[in-house]
């Protein structure tokens, strides 16, 4: 178990790494057809750049009309966000079928648009990437993720019934540009995912994984594999960045009681969000439900300025006693 200063030391390392792989501000903002972009990063050693802003594709639901939804897409490609996530586990397809109807029609020359696979075989990943690239209306996929690996023993059951094989040859095929694999549930899983991958001696591009301030301090990626993924170069999108909200109390689950949010001891959403950009990550991949949370969010890149080591440290200590299973529910949670 690594110490705290050993901790810090490397969250110093990273985001300096971070900070030198920025665009440089003397260049002046990346712009396309619609105007000004938000901050752009590397996805990792890919090649491609990605606004550092991801705009997640969980709120496009079923029970919110479509003109909603619109809004959502509108102002996120107004502020200047240009990658958007999805995945089929979000309402049944309902996400991505909104893709193709609101985004892909109009936009898919300057979006780059990622979803993610849960299926636990081969075969049944092949058929789920047609069916994506159907739903959201695409010739092909900028990103396509192994979605939430749950343990080293469901990476190992993925592994052996083909579902890699299948992530590479649909890189290979061109259906993909770039592939990756996420997960919330335990660190252990990337573990794993990174060590047989280095059995093969090959990599993905990204991973996708949950950072924020309460997670150094439980069962935490940033700790434990963060500074892996960096070593080998990986794109890193941060998800959970206030724990389903749960930071705030404006989100939780489900008949379950709201943890005392982070907020009573002084630390703001801005900060949580600030702490993350100042990480080596490609993206910040932020759920919005609302057109005004899409300029309330994307609004701290736009504005981000970095954060020192010491300011770092602070706001980790200060999240020390909010951490924990009862506020990072998702870890632990199958399925």
């Amino acid at each position: 178990m690594r110490t705290r200063r050993e901790f810090l030391a490397t969250l110093g390392t990273a985001a300096g790494i971070a900070m030198s792989h920025a665009p440089s501000s003397g260049a002046g903002p990346a712009s396309d057809r619609l105007g000004a972009l938000l901050p752009l990063r590397p996805l990792g050693k890919s090649g491609a750049t990605v606004t550092a802003f991801c705009l997640g594709g969980a709120h496009f639901e079923k029970d919110r009309t479509e003109a909603e939804s619109q809004a959502i897409l509108e102002k996120a490609l107004e502020v200047g966000c240009r990658f958007f996530d999805n995945a089929y586990f979000y309402h049944e397809g309902e996400a991505e079928r909104r893709y193709g109807r609101l985004l892909s029609p109009k936009y898919r020359d300057v979006a780059f648009i990622m979803t993610k696979c849960r299926n636990r075989t081969g075969a049944e990943a092949r058929k789920e990437l047609d069916a994506a690239i159907a739903r959201m209306k695409c010739d092909y996929l900028d990103l396509w993720q192994i979605h939430a690996i749950e343990s080293p023993e469901d990476v190992d059951n993925r592994v052996r019934d083909g579902v890699l094989d299948v992530f590479l040859e649909a890189k290979a095929s061109g259906k993909a540009r770039y592939i990756g694999f996420t997960g919330h549930t335990d660190y252990r899983a990337h573990l794993r995912m990174l060590e047989i991958l280095a059995e093969r001696g090959i990599d993905l591009d990204t991973c996708q994984m949950p950072i924020n301030l309460c997670d150094p301090h439980y069962e935490s990626f940033t700790v434990n594999v963060l500074p892996k993924l960096i070593a080998r170069k990986y794109g890193v999108l941060a998800m959970k960045t206030m724990a389903f909200g749960q930071m705030t109390g404006r989100g939780g689950f489900p008949n379950k009681p709201m943890p005392k949010p982070l907020t009573e001891s002084g630390i703001t959403p801005r900060q949580m969000h600030e702490y993350v950009y100042s990480l080596p990550i490609a993206a910040l991949v932020s759920g919005c439900a609302s057109p005004e949370e899409v300029v309330e969010n994307s609004g701290v890149l736009g504005q981000f300025k970095g954060m020192d080591a010491a300011e770092r440290d602070r706001l980790v200590a200060l999240a020390e006693k909010y951490a924990g299973p009862e506020m990072e529910r998702y870890k632990g949670l199958k399925g």
